[in-house]
């Protein structure tokens, strides 16, 4: 338990958090064009519906992008401080 405490400080960090609404702000763009085009498939043109679905995708690419980033950072920290610490106990 006391790791998962030790994670969740580093993912409260304002960088991660940044890096975390940006994620979630992404994803709710695609999530809107996704809605819209469906809502709207009759009433718009095919290339505009290409052109929904497309930034659509290239949002969800950038979601996973950014969560990857931050799962990254969050884990290099995490790993790292274990490793200082098993060098400030051995020491």
């Amino acid at each position: 338990m006391h790791r998962r405490e030790e994670i969740e400080q580093i993912y409260n960090t304002p960088a991660n958090l940044r890096l975390k609404h940006i994620a979630i702000g992404v994803i709710c763009v695609a999530i809107i064009l996704m809605g819209t085009a469906a809502l709207l498939i009759d009433d718009i043109s095919d290339t505009m519906l290409l052109v929904m679905r497309g930034c659509a995708g290239l949002c969800a690419i950038l979601f996973v992008i950014i969560v990857g980033i931050l799962t990254y950072r969050v884990n290099s920290t995490h790993i790292r401080q274990r490793f200082r610490k098993k060098d400030d106990e051995q020491a």
